[in-house]
């Protein structure tokens, strides 16, 4: 997921309406956790859909297999993961 902030421990827990969003992979962007077209080269945000309002928990440690929501792989255990 490019770079993450692996010292940050916990997901990013938000609660998003249903559209497009691209997740930041740089960590340039003044509007973390998504992309603010501040990358350059060859870096591109990860683009995901949300279908139905819904609370999510966005990966800040890199670690996910699911990107771009936390899987548990940080050791965080969450009740209502996506």
């Amino acid at each position: 997921m490019g770079k993450m902030n692996v010292d940050a421990g916990m997901p990013i827990a938000l609660t998003l309406e249903p559209g497009s969003y691209y997740r930041c992979t740089c960590g340039k962007s003044a509007n973390l956790p998504f992309c603010d077209e501040s990358h350059g080269g060859d870096e591109h945000p990860l683009r995901f859909e949300v279908l139905e309002r819904q609370r999510v928990y966005l990966c800040s440690c890199g670690k996910t297999g699911n990107a771009p929501y936390c899987d548990g792989s940080c050791g965080v255990a969450l009740a209502d993961r996506t």
